[in-house]
């Protein structure tokens, strides 16, 4: 009755958001509801009207479904399995851990998914990982629960892979609670969704069991698509940037920070971009700006050319089944807006894919090589890794490889995950620039691992192309995380962040150079910054040399590219300089890195309990016990990400 537009809203379910309706009392004399229907009767559709859902199973058993989780992966498996459980007949209800400290139910079972971010909790995981760890928390604190965890990591980072899944699975059990179903771990470096697949298959059945009730048995292969595709002549358009609350930002700047020409010109791309923050908007050095990018339009291209449709045809999605979606749903929208806004089109295709795929290819040869990837057995893994997952090939390089799979459409879309939002650290503060924000992005590109043709990024391609003036869906996330400047700006900082990992503190400097030009004392503070070569990827460098000036930081580069030096990087920085460290340390310094994950950090914290162990002469044991006390008082703190 308002030509309501779908925005949902999670808090518990799924549901709509200020959806109005009318209600009338319906005549039982009459034929017809005495409604006010619109006059024009709706317009023929082509398509039949999706089947009603199949009756749902009416035991009711309570599933809890709790996540930890940052950036999403958690969260979108902790509603695929409410969906599922909701489907097999259980009361389900999906929330963050943090809304359970204290509170875990008896009845029935709890399944939680959580993340390990860089060993330490997710932001909406750290209070229910503090509860658990209490230590007047009673012995059998949780008996009578029922659960089981998942875990998500990266192996990348090997000290902290799965170190809060794991540990919420002992303290649970250790504090009386019944581990019904045994500890999943998901590796995403790997083959994550297929290792979550082999955990995800008897889950069903073995807690069912352990329950004592009676639910159907793991689902088979889907039998139908999750849409159908409607072709209609009208269009409404309904962003995807509600249902994250992004608004349009203006594009003030963007350049490029790499020198382009010259004596030896850098062959890579890092851009600064900087945009206007909408009226009410506000962040804080070490915020990320969220940003919704497009898919190319060679992407889109590329799908169009495989299934042969028209960019601009306007379709219509019709859900056939009651899993949750935020695919623009009974709306008209062009073909090419779809593909470029909703849909991740450059993800690894998985091993259940490759399945699905077969059962569409009616030549023999290619539906045994598609079989042959997707198998569970251990030749079949490592041909899938060999042949997919370390090549980086998505669903679209396999239908264009296999001409013979007649795969729809609608199940090309059923097989897709959603377009998430990409994260930047803002590499502004908002005493300079409070109504605007940066970020420092690397532009992913070079050759496709698959060997053939060139892999660009999705979000930092379509990045690199905004010209000043045009606009982009963004916003300001406040991680809840300590990556943050100390509260008294007279402490001391060592800053670690080679490349685009010197963002935040970018942010960080400006910030302490505002409030020393007001007056505030500010303490030392010292940054380690590593690129290839001075004259190509040095970013930022009149501004980082002009903070040095000013007393705000002392600054030490190293180049892993100069011609006629050795190597350095930043850990060799870092013990290059140790008795600077060291004295910063001892004047309660906060270490912050940033940067890549799976090399730098860790070769970075062997670098500081090296000096510890230098310092005082003590046992190595004994440094990795006072770097673990560092990282427990928030003074050793780290925002990394995988390498590419």
């Amino acid at each position: 009755v308002t030509n309501y537009q779908p925005k949902l809203q999670i808090a518990g379910s799924v549901k709509p958001a200020n959806f109005w309706i009318k209600v009338v009392p319906r005549l039982l004399t009459v034929s017809a509801p005495t409604i006010n229907a619109p006059a024009a009767a709706p317009a023929p559709s082509t398509t039949a009207p999706p089947a009603a859902p199949p009756a749902r199973p009416a035991h009711q058993t309570p599933l809890l479904v709790l996540y930890g989780s940052n950036m999403g992966t958690s969260e979108a498996i902790a509603h695929r399995l409410a969906d599922d459980g909701e489907a097999k007949g259980c009361l389900t209800t999906v929330a963050p851990l943090d809304n359970y400290v204290g509170k875990l139910p008896t009845a029935g079972a709890v399944v939680i998914v959580v993340a390990s971010y860089n060993g330490a909790p997710p932001d909406n995981a750290g209070q229910f990982c503090a509860w658990l760890q209490r230590p007047d928390l009673a012995p059998d604190a949780l008996r009578g629960v029922n659960y089981t965890v998942f875990g998500c990591g990266n192996r990348q980072w090997s000290a902290t892979f799965q170190a809060i899944p794991r540990l919420i699975d002992h303290e649970m059990a250790r504090h009386g609670a019944r581990r019904i179903y045994g500890l999943g771990e998901g590796d995403a470096s790997d083959d994550f969704a297929g290792q979550l697949e082999d955990w995800y298959q008897p889950l069903w059945r073995t807690a069912a069991h352990a329950l004592n009730i009676t639910i159907a048995q793991p689902e088979p292969e889907p039998q139908q698509a999750l849409y159908q595709v409607e072709v209609v002549a009208e269009h409404d358009m309904h962003p995807l940037a509600v249902q994250f609350e992004a608004h349009l930002m203006e594009v003030v700047v963007n350049r490029e920070l790499h020198t382009k020409d010259g004596p030896c010109p850098s062959e890579r791309s890092t851009r600064h971009i900087e945009v206007a923050l909408p009226a009410g908007t506000t962040y804080q050095a070490g915020d990320h700006l969220g940003v919704l990018p497009l898919n190319s339009p060679a992407q889109v291209e590329r799908v169009t050319e495989r299934f042969n449709l028209d960019p601009q045809a306007i379709i219509r999605l019709h859900a056939t089944t009651t899993t949750t979606t935020i695919l623009p749903l009974t709306t008209p929208i062009t073909v090419g807006d779809l593909l470029a806004k909703y849909v991740e089109l450059q993800e690894v295709v998985s091993r259940k894919q490759l399945g699905i795929l077969a059962t569409h290819t009616a030549c023999p040869p290619e539906r045994a090589r598609l079989a042959a990837l997707a198998g569970d057995d251990a030749a079949s893994r490592t041909r899938y890794k060999e042949e997919i997952l370390n090549k980086h090939r998505s669903l679209l390089d396999v239908l264009e490889e296999v001409p013979a799979c007649d795969l729809p459409f609608a199940w090309y879309l059923s097989l897709l995950p959603r377009l998430s939002p990409r994260y930047y650290s803002i590499s502004s503060a908002p005493l300079v620039a409070p109504h605007q924000c940066s970020i420092t992005v690397g532009v992913v590109e070079g050759p496709a691992r698959k060997g053939a043709g060139t892999f660009e990024g999705v979000c930092s391609t379509y990045l690199a192309h905004q010209l000043k003036g045009s606009a982009i869906f963004a916003f300001a996330k406040d991680t809840q995380s300590t990556f943050r400047l100390p509260a008294d700006p007279c402490t001391p900082l060592i800053m670690v962040g080679p490349g685009t990992g010197v963002a935040p503190f970018r942010g960080f400097l400006q910030e302490r150079a505002a409030l020393k030009a007001r007056g505030t004392p500010v303490g030392p503070s010292l940054l380690f910054f590593g690129c290839r070569h001075p004259q190509q990827d040095f970013i930022y460098a009149d501004e980082l040399a002009d903070f040095q000036a000013q007393g705000i930081t002392e600054l030490v580069a190293g180049f892993s590219r100069l011609p006629d030096h050795p190597k350095t990087y930043v850990q060799q920085s870092i013990l290059e300089h140790q008795q600077r460290v060291w004295e910063l340390l001892q004047q309660d310094g906060v270490v912050y890195v940033c940067g890549e994950g799976s090399q730098m950090a860790p070769a970075v914290q062997e670098a500081f309990t090296a000096i510890y162990h230098t310092q005082t002469g003590t046992e190595p044991a004994a440094a990795q016990e006072w770097m673990t006390d560092l990282q427990a008082h928030n003074r050793y703190l780290v925002d990394v990400w995988a390498a590419n």
